[in-house]
């Protein structure tokens, strides 16, 4: 069924050059920026509702304890943007989330969803509007991209821009892609290392292991084949994945050996993954993958 209504996403840590009123992306999806402040703190009563349904008396009191977030930008996705298959505008506004955190900054959140601009809606009845919160709990590591100093904040929009549907197309065909996302979208809010370690690799696993025999060599080849053709640029890489993978495993059997150093080289790895499969608009095959181990083209 075709929504209705548009759809607003707010997001911290992410600003505008100030020359933009605003940014287009195709098919009616704009960044705006606007401004909102979200305070998120946790409130006790001490006595039960007078009766079921009633709320708890006074008095009220607000924990220490609280997390608070400035929105600098949002995104419209209009009511007459159609998805492909199952997906939602909801899904649209994670996926353009996740192609933000693998360019332009890790530290990006979807902040809220909402069904007015944040720039109107402190003005909107409370009964005609909603804002519901997404990505408040606490980011428990802080991950940064590989190093790429000659490409500029607006490129990173750019790309966002000409890639974005390709993205959504892959999530709504792709299952290991959707999880791989997923995983990379989750990294940072999982609360133990060894817990990211794995789910970082089960995404890896998930689109390079052909079967379980001899995993780690095939897993390691295949990755490093995907991101460099023959030479010693893949050796070097084939060898890091397979040193790394060795740290994968032993927290997966819960024995970890890793440090955050090994976490930065498989996150930096997913990353240069997805975003080939997203400029390609491609998950390869196993037969495509055996190729380029091979070198056919």
């Amino acid at each position: 069924m075709r929504k209705t209504t548009d759809f607003y996403a707010g997001f911290t840590n992410l600003k505008l050059l100030t020359e933009w009123e605003e940014f287009e992306l195709g098919e009616g999806l704009v960044f705006r920026p606007t401004f909102a402040h979200l305070m998120s703190s946790h409130t006790m009563a001490f006595k039960p509702p007078e009766a079921p349904g009633k709320h708890h008396p006074a008095p009220w009191k607000a924990t220490s304890q609280f997390e608070s977030f400035d929105v600098h930008t949002e995104l419209l996705i209009p009511a007459s943007y159609n998805p492909p298959k199952d997906l939602s505008h909801y899904d649209v506004a994670r996926t353009i989330t996740i192609m933000m955190r693998l360019f332009c900054d890790p530290k990006i959140r979807f902040l809220v969803k909402s069904t007015h601009s944040l720039s109107v809606i402190s003005t909107v009845p409370d009964k005609e509007m909603t804002i519901v919160p997404i990505e408040v709990s606490r980011q428990f590591i802080e991950l940064e991209l590989a190093k790429q100093d000659t490409v500029s904040s607006a490129d990173r929009l750019y790309w966002v821009r000409n890639k974005w549907q390709n993205a959504v197309d892959l999530m709504a065909s792709h299952a290991d892609f959707r999880l791989a996302m997923e995983a990379f979208e989750m990294s940072t809010f999982i609360p133990h290392h060894t817990l990211t370690l794995v789910s970082l690799w089960g995404a890896l696993e998930a689109l390079f292991s052909p079967s379980t025999s001899e995993l780690r060599f095939r897993v390691s080849i295949l990755i490093a084949s995907y991101i460099y053709p023959p030479g010693q640029q893949r050796a070097d890489m084939q060898k890091e994945i397979f040193g790394l993978y060795d740290k994968r495993s032993a927290a997966a059997h819960g024995k970890p050996k890793h440090n955050t150093d090994h976490l930065m080289q498989t996150f930096n790895i997913l990353q240069h993954v997805l975003m080939r499969m997203i400029d390609e608009k491609e998950v390869p095959s196993k037969m495509a993958l055996n190729n380029m181990l091979l070198g056919i083209d």
